[in-house]
């Protein structure tokens, strides 16, 4: 399931790329640039929740390690 996560912000970025540009080539009205736009940020919100969850789980296993550092020396 993590490995899916990785890759939700680039599968929503293609989708509505997609649709933006299905959309314009099927109708003649310039709106779909607009939606295209407004949905946007959350591509960079769904990238800031993958790479602060990794950097959570980074530092986790960086406290776990010197724990373990500091029982095999002790």
């Amino acid at each position: 399931m993590k490995n899916i996560a990785h890759w939700t912000p680039a599968a929503f970025c293609a989708f509505i790329s997609l649709m933006a540009l299905a959309m314009q080539f099927r109708s003649n009205s310039s709106g779909w640039g607009t939606v295209f736009l407004c949905f946007l940020p959350m591509c960079f919100f769904f990238v800031a929740a993958v790479t602060t969850s990794l950097h959570r789980e980074v530092q986790q296993l960086r406290k776990r390690l010197a724990d373990l550092e500091q029982k095999k020396s002790s």
